[in-house]
């Protein structure tokens, strides 16, 4: 009887001692988390409690691949939790591309080579898919994943007959027929391609804005067909350039005022439909801090700051500069405004000279941590 009391007192200590840790554990970082799971029983119990509080944020990821053999990617990765840099190591390369690898609609890396199209959307980017290459020859075309179906927009070759064509893949169709939809809007015939156009994606459809004149249109899947063109231009500010993504379920822009070598502000706007599907409202969430926006263009740098990345998942955004990634500037969405603006220190975000860098973000999970875990990803927090 006396055992029995003890464990039921035992029993009722860890209850409590339970709920007490899941409230502390779902402040932690994942990686802390992951450790937490291996200190005992009632331990791991709490961990698994604490997702259910855990407010997931996306980790923004830098890959170096090489230019030259074996053109292998290695990548580093801030967690805004722990306000950490992580170097990644594995094992093996999960891929290794001839031809260049790039990022899309933050998500999405891709690469494209004669041969085969490359693509991977999985948190860490461990997984990648390999597809028969578009039928139509291309360069730089804009690429995008919608759902099942993959997309690849203009980016063609001059001795192509429709510089503007636009081709769909199932991905999990089980089949690798590329599928020719309508083509872009004539009005994009000069500007036709990755370097010129930003590229955001919802659940249902993709959104392409030339960066310079802002003049945007839809892509929609479901009917393989175009909407007709839209003005991302708020009407009282005056933009060079601009670039769009979604934050959480928001369709953010980001436009860069004054000129290319003496650029004022960053301005950022939520992008709404209005009664008029063809009509846009914006509505401002937030201006860059002039002490950003100085470190995001480099008080030392001879290069104009003629675009920026733009890359958010759920409520954070990243932004660096196009043409060199030096400072990383971040923010928060809270109450459907940015706040907590800050730069990233990230000494080796220059990279060495026969590397290439992308910058993409990815919404981390602790069952991808997990997944990553058992593909033999190492973690190395850097000092």
């Amino acid at each position: 009887m006396e055992d029995k009391n003890k464990n039921g007192e035992e029993e009722e200590e860890c209850s409590i001692d339970g709920d007490i840790l899941a409230s502390i554990l779902s402040n932690l970082p994942l990686l802390d988390l992951d450790s937490a799971c291996h200190v005992s029983k009632s331990w791991n119990r709490a961990v698994f409690f604490s997702l259910r509080r855990l407010k997931s944020t996306p980790w923004l990821f830098v890959f170096k691949q090489r230019s030259l053999s074996p053109y292998t990617l290695a990548a580093t990765a801030y967690d805004p939790k722990s306000e950490k840099w992580i170097e990644l190591r594995t094992g093996s390369s999960p891929v290794e591309h001839v031809s260049a690898a790039r990022s899309s609609h933050s998500t999405l890396l891709y690469a494209l080579s004669p041969a085969k199209l490359s693509f991977s959307i999985d948190a860490f980017h461990l997984s990648w898919r390999h597809v028969a290459p578009p039928r139509v020859w291309r360069i730089d075309p804009v690429v995008a994943v919608v759902g099942r179906c993959l997309i690849v927009a203009g980016g063609v070759c001059e001795f192509e007959d429709d510089r503007l064509a636009v081709e769909l893949l199932d991905v999990e169709s089980g089949e690798e027929a590329w599928e020719r939809c309508e083509s872009m809007p004539q009005y994009l015939s000069g500007s036709a391609s990755s370097t010129w156009l930003s590229v955001a994606v919802s659940a249902e459809t993709m959104y392409v804005t030339e960066k310079a004149s802002g003049v945007a249109c839809c892509f929609d899947p479901e009917t393989k067909s175009w909407t007709e063109l839209l003005d991302f231009s708020p009407g009282d500010c005056r933009l060079y350039s601009r670039v769009i993504g979604f934050v959480g379920n928001r369709l953010v822009m980001a436009g860069i005022t004054g000129d290319e070598d003496n650029p004022t502000g960053i301005e950022l706007w939520e992008v709404a439909s209005t009664e008029s599907p063809m009509k846009l409202k914006f509505e401002s969430i937030g201006s860059m801090p002039t002490a950003c926006l100085e470190k995001l263009r480099g008080i030392d740098s001879d290069w104009p700051l003629s675009s920026i990345v733009f890359n958010a998942v759920g409520d954070m955004v990243y932004m660096s500069n196009a043409a060199e990634t030096g400072e990383i500037v971040a923010a928060e969405m809270e109450g459907g405004k940015l706040c907590k603006w800050r730069t990233l220190r990230y000494a080796d975000a220059r990279g060495h000279a026969g590397e290439r860098l992308i910058v993409a973000c990815s919404n981390v999970s602790f069952s991808d941590l997990k997944r990553a875990f058992r593909d033999d990803l190492r973690f190395s927090v850097m000092v």
